[in-house]
């Protein structure tokens, strides 16, 4: 073979491996990308998540307490009562949560902004506050299952457990 076509093979073989790598290195950038903290910057600012938001950890759109209860409410023979405080505590606690979100989106802006501004000493301190906020997030969470499995009968806390265990296997 002559040394033309060697180089035209040679090239060839490099335009396509370059054709080819692009959209596999694309999916790959957004599957690492979507679990982690780069995600909000990636959302905020790539152009086609423009729009999606962060989360302020996450999953925390299925954090709902006692959801598992009311779905279950047949088979652990909740009442009217127990159903409309259950509804109670889910309402109060969304309620919570959605400002506590606010309140981290907002300091996230922050965060941002100082860091652009190379104001290490109050990025810092935002931080500090913005994790508070999220082990506040937590806690209430966990406040609110407990409010939820007060209002339970030790019965229907059993048939829970039963019911929960049944759908592991």
């Amino acid at each position: 073979m002559s040394k033309k076509t060697l180089l035209i093979i040679a090239l060839m073989a490099i335009l396509i491996g370059t054709l080819v790598a692009q959209p596999m290195m694309h999916q790959a950038k957004r599957k690492m990308v979507e679990g982690n903290e780069m995600s909000y910057q990636y959302k905020n600012h790539h152009p086609r998540m423009q729009g999606q938001g962060h989360k302020a950890g996450r999953n925390m759109h299925k954090m709902m307490p006692g959801r598992m209860v009311l779905a279950m409410a047949e088979e652990i023979e909740l009442t009217e009562n127990q159903v409309d405080k259950i509804k109670e505590i889910q309402a109060a606690f969304t309620k919570m949560s959605n400002l506590k979100k606010a309140e981290i989106e907002n300091l996230l802006i922050d965060k941002r902004n100082a860091m652009q501004e190379q104001n290490y000493k109050e990025a810092k301190n935002v931080i500090k506050d913005i994790y508070e906020l999220r082990e506040d997030l937590a806690l209430s969470h966990v406040t609110a299952m407990e409010n939820i499995h007060e209002e339970l009968t030790d019965t229907q806390i059993e048939k829970l457990k039963d019911c929960r265990f049944n759908n592991q296997k």
